[in-house]
């Protein structure tokens, strides 16, 4: 693979774009990295995922189709790339990530950091990405104050699935029922019926371009029904979270960590 590119790209968001994104809950930019540094990120995207790096650690898996299942993966997803490829860290895109995300959180710098994770939508049949927010999957014993920097790497549009958000949805502590998609908890993904989406804004975008929404903004990705994958790169940026006292209700969580124990508890019987 060749070495990582050393372009960068020098950016800071205006009054008014950090202004939109307190108001609305989301923010979409045209460049937030080099198109070289994207060409390198693409390499690293593609080893990840045609050599389903991680797989045996639960860091690979399909977000849209049933645990262990061995059919057609229709939305697979990396967690964690960085432990593979540790100078992720070092990019431009993770470097402007967290530094554009400490602008939109309103708080230093230091206080702000995270990881990423990679999700793919295969041409003409990768899964939709249903209505949720992503504090649904996080530790139900804390507020979280977070947001996630969301990057294609091939053109993002309606018809390939690029992000759209509900504006204003993130202004609430309240964390709004989900289910797993099916019904099933064994699928990880999540998804709420408390969403109109006719409220919803798409926000196509062009390789390298971002998509910023804090955790608690309602969002959503349409299937891809293009003949070209749609590979997108995610760093989730966050600062100190506060803790509850008293952790919220998120019966979803319990059905999933129920249903992984009697998943496992099989598997050993058969062994």
């Amino acid at each position: 693979m060749e070495p990582r590119p050393t372009t960068t790209f020098e950016i800071n968001l205006t009054d008014d774009q950090i202004a939109f994104f307190l108001n609305n809950g989301f923010l979409s930019i045209d460049s937030i990295t080099t198109d070289e540094e994207v060409e390198w990120l693409k390499s690293v995207y593609d080893d990840l995922f045609n050599n389903r790096i991680g797989e045996k650690d639960g860091a690979y898996f399909d977000l849209g189709g049933r645990r262990a299942h061995d059919g057609k993966e229709v939305l697979p997803q990396v967690l964690g790339p960085e432990r593979t490829y540790p100078e992720l860290r070092e990019t431009t895109y993770f470097m402007n990530s967290r530094k554009l995300s400490a602008q939109l959180l309103q708080l230093p710098l230091d206080q702000v950091n995270g990881g990423g994770h990679m999700i793919l939508k295969p041409a003409g049949y990768g899964r939709e990405t249903p209505w949720h927010q992503d504090e649904a999957y996080w530790n139900p014993s804390v507020r979280h104050h977070g947001l996630s920097v969301w990057m294609p790497l091939d053109p993002a549009t309606v018809e390939s699935g690029c992000m759209q958000f509900i504006p204003r949805s993130h202004l609430t502590d309240e964390i709004v029922m989900h289910k797993h998609i099916d019904d099933d908890p064994l699928v990880h993904g999540l998804v709420t019926e408390q969403v109109d989406p006719s409220k919803a804004v798409a926000c196509p975008i062009d390789a390298g371009g971002a998509t910023f929404h804090y955790c608690r903004t309602l969002h959503y990705a349409g299937p891809n029904q293009t003949d070209r994958v749609r590979r997108a790169y995610i760093n989730v940026m966050s600062g100190p979270s506060k803790k509850l006292d008293k952790p919220d209700v998120r019966p979803w969580q319990e059905e999933a960590q129920q249903a992984l124990a009697k998943l496992k508890t099989l598997a050993r019987e058969q062994a």
